[in-house]
């Protein structure tokens, strides 16, 4: 574990200097980047002092990696991605607190991850993510394991994604709102409200558009959790029957109420805060209150 602030010089002045050639620019050395397993820093990256790099990381070119910004173990930079610069929010002009990214992240091209708005404040991003092509992690947001954010994707301050969701390409996440595991955000879609686990959204602001079974079935959910699921969702969304109701209807029907996928998405619901929609694609774009 190399586990130590990077000396980017020692690093790339060497390399800079035997990979230019006859006017061509600064090559990057594929073998290292795409296949072996040593830290690769590419000439043209500017890394910060307090930049710390474990085993395997990769910055690809023109990246920019500042402030607090550790990045562990076999996480890859493509080009141009920038890490670390201060919160887009009015009157910062540090970047604060820490930026921690787990193993085995990519950042495809011109990706953005902000820092923190407060010294004591942290943007976090686990193991296994995957962020496209100029999507953006706002300051303070916290993506879980295996979280994927395809071309595009907007999340703002505060912005918390579950393990295992997907947000596709071009959607937007307001501030301070919460995407539960397993739900996927249809392309150009977003919300101004949480999203609870294991479902698809579709529109602006997010409707609900079923089960997202297919990601359920590949992760190994059974036949009986996905029908559990169904029934809750169709007293949920379709019914709209009030929570209290439906928590109740769970208690007195333990075939299906007391399923911990079902329990999961109740306790997300209870603990919202910023609430979560009744809306769904089958109101025919009618808003329906939010109320529980």
């Amino acid at each position: 574990m190399l586990k130590k602030k990077l000396d980017h010089e020692e690093l790339t002045c060497k390399e800079s200097c035997k990979t230019r050639d006859q006017g061509r620019g600064v090559f990057i050395d594929e073998e290292k980047f795409f296949r072996n397993s040593e830290t690769y820093v590419h000439p043209t990256a500017v890394l910060g002092e307090n930049v710390e790099l474990d085993e395997n990381v990769k910055i690809g070119p023109f990246c920019v990696v500042v402030g607090k910004t550790k990045i562990a173990s076999g996480s890859r930079l493509y080009s141009n991605v920038v890490m670390g610069l201060p919160a887009q929010y009015v009157g910062v002009r540090d970047s604060l607190g820490v930026i921690e990214i787990g193993h085995n992240c990519e950042f495809r091209e011109f990706a953005t991850v902000h820092a923190a708005k407060a010294v004591d404040g942290q943007t976090k991003i686990g193991n296994n993510c995957y962020v496209m092509c100029h999507s953006h992690v706002g300051h303070d947001a916290t993506l879980e394991d295996n979280v994927i954010l395809i071309n595009g994707v907007n999340l703002a301050g505060h912005v918390h994604v579950e393990k295992n969701a997907i947000i596709m390409a071009g959607a937007a996440m307001h501030q301070f709102c919460r995407v539960g595991s397993f739900t996927a955000v249809a392309p150009f879609g977003g919300s101004r409200q949480d999203l609870p686990p294991f479902c698809l959204f579709n529109e602006q602001p997010g409707a609900f558009a079923g089960l997202n079974v297919i990601g359920l079935k590949r992760a190994g959910f059974t036949s009986k959790n996905i029908n559990a699921l169904k029934h809750l969702t169709n007293l949920f969304y379709q019914k709209k029957l009030p929570f209290p109701d439906i928590k109740n209807l769970a208690q007195v029907e333990p075939e299906w109420g007391l399923e911990p996928v079902v329990q999961q998405f109740m306790n997300f619901v209870e603990n919202s805060k910023r609430g979560v929609s009744r809306r769904s694609v089958r109101d025919s774009g009618k808003e329906q209150s939010s109320d529980f």
